[in-house]
């Protein structure tokens, strides 16, 4: 646990040095199981906004830091908008368990202040080939002057190309309220390793936060 706190520490502080001008959602959740980070970074990387940085960070780990239910996935990517919400991508992952991963893929995103919705399907190249779909989103509408409903529903799904089988899936759920730049709700998350699809999940309260 002690290491996962440092871990968010470090990102944390790397986010708002990355992203002073847009709102960046950095957000844990302490569940029955274990603690779950997420960090969404997407920011132009050019004056014309054409090129943008997009990152999608995950991890988890358990209260006794048990090695192999620690988990950190870092989702980098080049983007150029192609409009209409459709943007090329090129990136490189790195997984806790397979390194470093290039990626090839397409993005998906339409927002407002009362919605998110993200797709981003990828091929992944290294060190086997698959194929990897991220998709997200959000209904966030006002409920009064100082208070927002924060609804969220984000799905993940990985299959192996080469073997032709399951390789990855998960599901997580948020309900909650935002408070000017803070949001506090309940969360599950259901998630699923390798071709026996194993389970896990874990339901809890989360906290999230806009540097």
């Amino acid at each position: 646990m002690k290491n996962f706190l440092v871990l968010f520490a470090f990102l944390a502080s790397f986010s708002v040095a990355f992203a002073q001008k847009a709102p960046l959602p950095v957000e844990v959740m302490a569940g029955n199981n274990r603690a779950n980070l997420l960090i969404i970074i997407n920011r132009p990387i050019d004056a014309a906004g054409k090129f943008n940085f997009f990152n999608v960070t995950v991890g988890s780990a358990d209260y006794q830091n048990t090695p192999s239910e620690t988990e950190i996935v870092l989702n980098n990517s080049i983007t150029y908008a192609l409009g209409k919400g459709f943007s090329a991508a090129s990136g490189l992952q790195w997984h806790y368990k397979l390194g470093f991963v290039p990626t090839l893929g397409f993005q998906f995103l339409k927002a407002s202040p009362d919605y998110l919705i993200v797709v981003f399907p990828t091929l992944n190249f290294k060190p086997g080939h698959a194929f990897e779909t991220v998709a997200l989103a959000e209904f966030k509408p006002k409920l009064s002057d100082k208070v927002r409903l924060y609804t969220r529903l984000q799905g993940l799904l990985v299959r192996d190309i080469e073997v032709g089988t399951h390789a990855r899936s998960g599901a997580s759920l948020r309900a909650g309220l935002t408070f000017d730049k803070f949001t506090v709700g309940l969360g599950s998350n259901f998630d699923a390793y390798g071709p026996m699809k194993f389970e896990k999940s874990n339901h809890g309260l989360f906290f999230q936060m806009r540097l």
